[in-house]
């Protein structure tokens, strides 16, 4: 910048000539920035580990739930921050059916994509939240909504209940979109397998158990519809599982 002298004495300042140029090029720069880190930068949720991400790494990881520990390896969790480790309320974990692999590259697909007939199993090791065990929920709050409570038997040693619909100006049960099997697991305990209604507008319905662990800890799972014929060995096969990682060795009798 350079300064010289107008009619009356006045000063007269000239401004480089590269000055406007530059500034925008910076407040280019500075909104490309923005713009990147907006579309393709780490979100809040990635910063606090809640984005589902795999990992290859077999390293195990302790995890304190309700007062037990599990150690489960890294390519069975499914969220960065309970690779962390510590204490948590839940820890989400996954695994192929049959058997009972955790993540690799060579089975992205399996694991990533929400395919109907995917073999990945989504296992919740969490604090017990119910009073109820499954088989005091079975009696108490499952099939007092049922239209029958006899059911119907099927061929995979499971008896089918199908709930009320739900009616215009009639508070819902919610479990209108459910169908319920009741069986004895291989422990020869009451099991509750929902499933979604299998119908056009659900591409890919699952099935799911919640059974208590023990007095502090209960553990739920979801799979794939086309499996349910194999619920036994898949919910034993689950259970072991589970029971592996128990460092304290507190399982439920």
């Amino acid at each position: 910048m350079s300064n010289g002298y107008g009619f009356g004495g006045e000063e007269i300042k000239q401004e480089s000539s590269w000055r406007y140029p530059l500034g925008i090029f910076m407040a280019t720069l500075v909104l490309c920035a923005i713009f990147l880190y907006y579309y393709v930068g780490p979100s809040v949720e990635d910063f606090s580990g809640n984005t589902p991400s795999p990992a290859i790494t077999e390293e195990q990881v302790r995890v304190e739930i309700g007062g037990m520990i599990f150690s489960p390896q890294a390519n069975y969790t499914v969220y960065p921050r309970a690779r962390r480790g510590g204490a948590r309320d839940e820890v989400v974990l996954y695994a192929l059916w049959p058997t009972m692999n955790g993540y690799s590259p060579a089975q992205r697909r399996e694991f990533i994509e929400n395919e109907p007939d995917t073999r990945r199993i989504d296992i919740v090791i969490s604090k017990r939240s119910s009073a109820f065990t499954e088989e005091q929920r079975i009696e108490r709050l499952y099939l007092p909504e049922t239209i029958d409570s006899r059911g119907v038997r099927t061929p995979y040693q499971l008896t089918k209940f199908t709930f009320k619909e739900q009616r215009a100006n009639v508070p819902t049960n919610g479990y209108s979109n459910t169908e319920l099997f009741v069986g004895a697991d291989e422990s020869e305990r009451a099991a509750a397998i929902f499933c979604f209604k299998e119908v056009e507008e659900v591409r890919s319905p699952d099935c799911w158990r919640e059974y208590e662990y023990n007095d502090t800890v209960e553990v739920s799972y979801r799979f794939k519809r086309p499996y349910l014929p194999e619920w036994r060995a898949l919910d034993a096969a689950v259970q072991q599982f589970v029971a592996r990682l128990d460092e304290s060795g507190a399982r439920r009798e």
